[in-house]
């Protein structure tokens, strides 16, 4: 699956990366990117004036399987891949934001998990979000 940089696929990879966190993305996860997901749309509309039409299921089947599957982006600390591949994937700070709210939304949908806090913060801190 090749993900380009700063697009909605990457935003949903990395909502979901944070959701594996606990080894689990919950229905309630789900649920909640479904319910977000046009709004999610909708911003990136607003940043970029392109309107995507995805088929948000099956994305988010492919990226759940292939996170949970390789455990390659679910361990305690943030790992070189995790900083490399989320660094290139998400640029724009516009699309950072968007990205760290949605990913905190649905992180929080079956409550915040330890290990699922831990990764956001770092991003956030990272993204320079000032206060989370």
């Amino acid at each position: 699956m090749k993900i380009k940089p700063n697009s909605i696929d990457a935003v949903i990879f990395f909502t979901l990366y944070i959701c594996a966190q606990d080894d689990l993305i919950a229905k309630e996860e789900i649920e909640q990117i479904d319910i977000e997901f046009p709004m999610i749309q909708k911003l990136y509309f607003d940043i970029y004036g392109e309107f995507i039409k995805e088929d948000l299921k099956e994305l988010m089947r492919s990226v759940s399987n292939k996170l949970l599957s390789s455990n390659k982006f679910i361990k305690k600390s943030v790992s070189k891949l995790e900083n490399t591949t989320f660094s290139t994937l998400i640029t724009d700070p516009k699309l950072q934001d968007i990205s760290l709210l949605f990913a905190r939304h649905a992180a929080s949908a079956d409550g915040l998990h330890a290990l699922e806090e831990n990764k956001f913060n770092y991003w956030a801190k990272k993204w320079g979000l000032s206060k989370v």
